[in-house]
């Protein structure tokens, strides 16, 4: 392995070669150690440093264009201003690394195949180029090959990412305000919860990305292709300054864990005919709300609490209310076509099931006249549940009991499966 003196000579060499000057040498060295180092405003054109270690170097204005980077290590590195254009950055690691106005067009970040050696074994293993909590903001990335890449938590807001291929590619709570993306391929790239405010989409490809809790602020979407993308369809009308706040908040509480965001709590809140289609939403508190016509259409609800609050002719239609409080709720005349009422398993900090399942508790709810077509009841608890004149054709109840449910005036002939007492 070459020491640090050595390297800063092979450095110093291919400035010689950059130049045409005599005793120039291109660089070509393979898991480089460069970490931590100093190397502002020079040119490392055409150098060939795959797994080079970069950690925590300052690199600020450094040419990188057409480099062979492939899997090296730049975490934590200062990169701001720096050049990577058509660099092959393939399986890299960039993790919280600071690019903030640098120009990466037509870089090649997917993944890597890189060989594992396992005593006298070897077999590749692919890994994803790592751009996660990068800042990326005010970058020029145009043209660049991003499918699979990780950037989650990533800041690109202003990035002009126009025509890029980001198939696959992890946005999940990244900051894209205002970014240019026409033209870019997002193909089932993951958004879950990122920043889209003011980003300007003509001939976008979103098709089945997942575009839950997406801030689609300012955001015309009729000339991108959003076909079966999951949360894709724009609100009915945009949710109030506030209402967006909690959701955002509550989508980065989700992301991290809990380690930052807060979870929504709306106890009491008249949220009546907003719009939170497509968004996921477990663990949020909406207690004695009104949510008269409010639309959760295929929103992820599980665990929710939603206990003595007005539903009445409220939309869920494949909603996912697993868990979910709804005890004494008004749910008259609502349409939960395809909602599926299960449990969740209770996990210790561990993450293995304790046994315990929290189960769906619709006690004492009253889902007079309410459209259930296709629902799902996985054991639920259903005690007091007024379920007179309901549409209840196709329903699964299952091993749900029923035996202190009211059903009068329901098709109850209709259900898929599950004892209805006095049912014929």
């Amino acid at each position: 392995m070459s020491s640090r003196a050595e390297l800063i000579d092979s450095i110093k060499r291919h400035q010689l070669y950059l130049n045409q000057k005599p005793g120039g040498q291109r660089i070509q060295l393979r898991n480089a150690n460069l970490s931590r180092i100093k190397m502002n405003k020079i040119s490392l054109k055409e150098a060939v440093l795959p797994g080079a270690n970069f950690i925590q170097a300052s690199a600020r204005e450094v040419c990188f264009d057409f480099c062979d980077l492939f899997g090296a290590n730049f975490i934590e590195a200062d990169l701001e201003g720096s050049t990577f254009e058509r660099a092959d950055l393939r399986g890299a690691n960039m993790a919280r690394t600071s690019l903030r106005n640098a120009n990466l067009s037509g870089i090649d970040l997917r993944a890597g195949i890189m060989v594992v050696v396992e005593g006298n074994q070897e077999r590749p293993v692919k890994r994803a180029t790592d751009m996660s909590n990068a800042d990326l903001e005010g970058a020029m990335m145009w043209g660049a090959n991003m499918s699979g890449a990780n950037m989650s938590g990533s800041r690109l807001a202003h990035t002009d990412m126009s025509d890029a291929n980001m198939f696959a590619v992890n946005l999940e709570g990244a900051d894209l305000t205002g970014c240019n993306l026409n033209g870019a391929k997002l193909r089932n790239a993951n958004l879950k919860g990122a920043k889209l405010a003011g980003a300007v989409t003509v001939g976008a490809d979103f098709s089945g990305a997942n575009l839950r809790n997406v801030d689609m602020k300012d955001v015309d979407l009729s000339q991108a292709n959003t076909s079966y993308s999951i949360g894709g369809s724009a609100p009915s009308a945009p949710l109030e300054d506030d209402i967006r706040s909690l959701v955002n908040g509550h989508s980065d509480w989700l992301a991290t864990g809990g380690k930052s965001g807060t979870p929504m709590i709306a106890a009491g809140r008249d949220l009546s005919g907003m719009d939170f289609s497509g968004m996921d939403l477990s663990g949020a508190v909406f207690d004695k709300c009104i949510l008269r016509g409010t639309l959760f259409i295929d929103t992820i609800l599980a665990m929710c609490s939603l206990r003595e609050t007005d539903m009445r002719k409220i939309r869920m239609n494949g909603a996912v209310l697993d868990g979910a409080r709804l005890t004494g709720s008004n749910c008259s005349e609502g349409v939960f076509q395809g909602v599926h009422f299960g449990g969740v398993d209770q996990r210790d900090k561990k993450g293995q099931k304790t046994g315990v399942v929290w189960r769906a508790d619709l006690t004492d709810a009253n889902f007079e006249q309410a459209d259930l077509r296709n629902s799902v009841f996985m054991e639920a608890r259903m005690k007091g549940v007024n379920l007179t004149k309901a549409n209840v054709a196709g329903v699964s109840f299952g091993a749900t009991d029923l035996s202190a449910a009211e059903l009068d005036g329901a098709n109850v002939g209709l259900i898929l499966n599950g004892y209805v007492p006095g049912g014929k």
